[in-house]
């Protein structure tokens, strides 16, 4: 149970650390978030380990790894960062909050789309 914990825990995690380079607007605490796993070293092993839609025999070999002790205190990390800067989608100065944080995605989006 633990494993499969941690496996989805970190899935949440790195999706938000790839979905940065997809003109996800940047707040201080998803920077944090991203902080901890490149300080961990973690984003290349997280990039072979945590795949979006595994073979059973992927999946397998995916909650055997998150038994180890390098993802679960990984796991605890993210967990302990989410904790301590919870507002993971809310831009400074915004005030409405994740409304503004996804308007601000698409605007950017659009922006890249018609730029061409």
């Amino acid at each position: 149970m633990r494993a499969r914990t941690v496996l989805l825990g970190l899935r949440g995690f790195y999706g938000l650390y790839v979905m940065h380079g997809l003109f996800m607007p940047d707040t201080p605490a998803l920077a944090a978030l991203r902080g901890r796993i490149d300080e961990w070293g973690m984003g290349p092993v997280l990039d072979h380990v945590i795949a979006l839609n595994p073979s059973p025999r992927q999946l397998a070999e995916n909650l055997a790894a998150c038994l180890g002790p390098p993802f679960d205190a990984m796991h605890e990390a993210l967990m302990e960062q989410l904790t301590a800067d919870p507002k993971i989608f809310r831009i400074p100065g915004d005030d409405i909050g994740p409304v503004g944080f996804g308007e601000t995605w698409l605007r950017s989006v659009r922006e890249q789309f018609s730029a061409g």
